[in-house]
């Protein structure tokens, strides 16, 4: 009995300890960004000072979201903190209809690939998984040719539709799991109510799925938030700028002004780390829920 006591205390004690050292982590990071966009400049180049700044210096969130920008023949000439604050209302607005587009096509998609039969469904489920793999650098040059025929280089919408690309193939691969979990008792009663398919899906399906909508459209949005590549190379212009390039904004040939690069760093974590604690319990349940089948 002292044994099982025993062994029962270690295991506890082990996993407080893994809890602890995984939080620590992944927090610290995050505490060093902070303590270091408050700290003085003279602060964070001497390498005996303490960890917390004596006087905190909050003048680099001041510049950030309250620099104006000056146009200049349609561009915008001024800080990197002023493009930053552009960046960040491009960054909600790509991120946002993305998540928006991904969700309306992607459900629709992945419940016909859950309910309707039909020739090389399963193969085309596998088509569209593969374009996914496909490393990103190697579909630069094609999709930037493509794009520059159409015209739409250095434009929102063709950085929407990149996104929307990777997003819905995310989409339909989860949701369509999501479907398969639901009942087609519940279909057949909507429809022998007078529904057609179309109906059955728009008011009871849809309804019964939001946790897995809500799930999946988070992370299609924070997909979006964080990419990178696809930003850099397509938008050219300064005011088409998103959070992640602007970021890298705060380097020039004198160089790295490594306190404005963390004041924005944390702006830029603010909403995904929000966003993801509001709906956490909304992301665990939707995706565990698409794991199981009917």
């Amino acid at each position: 009995m002292k044994r099982s006591l025993t062994k029962r205390s270690i295991r506890k004690i082990l996993l407080l300890a893994g809890s602890i050292m995984f939080i620590v982590w992944t927090l610290l990071p995050l505490i060093w960004m902070f303590i270091s966009s408050i700290s003085p400049t003279k602060h964070l180049l001497d390498l005996s000072a303490s960890w917390f700044p004596e006087h905190p210096d909050w003048s680099r969130y001041r510049e950030i979201m309250f620099s104006e920008t000056i146009l200049n023949k349609g561009t915008i000439v001024s800080s990197p903190a002023a493009v930053f604050k552009r960046a960040l209302f491009n960054s909600i607005f790509v991120s946002g209809v993305t998540t928006v587009i991904s969700l309306a096509v992607g459900s629709m998609a992945a419940y016909a690939f859950a309910r309707l039969r039909f020739r090389f469904r399963d193969k085309l489920l596998l088509l569209i998984l593969f374009f996914q793999l496909l490393p990103t650098i190697s579909l630069l040059i094609p999709l930037y040719v493509i794009f520059r025929k159409m015209g739409i280089i250095d434009n929102m919408i063709c950085l929407i539709l990149l996104y929307v690309s990777f997003t819905m193939t995310y989409t339909i691969w989860v949701m369509s799991g999501y479907f398969r979990s639901i009942s087609r008792d519940l279909e057949a009663a909507a429809m022998v109510d007078g529904c057609s398919r179309f109906e059955a899906y728009v008011r009871v399906i849809l309804p019964i799925a939001r946790p897995g909508l809500t799930a999946v459209g988070i992370l299609a949005f924070l997909m979006a938030w964080d990419e990178f590549m696809y930003a850099l190379i397509f938008m050219n212009s300064q005011s088409n700028k998103t959070i992640t390039v602007a970021l890298s904004e705060f380097t020039s040939k004198f160089g790295i002004d490594y306190g404005m690069m963390m004041a924005a760093g944390c702006i830029a974590t603010v909403i995904p780390v929000a966003i993801s604690i509001i709906f956490q319990k909304n992301i665990t349940q939707g995706l565990t829920m698409g794991a199981l089948k009917e």
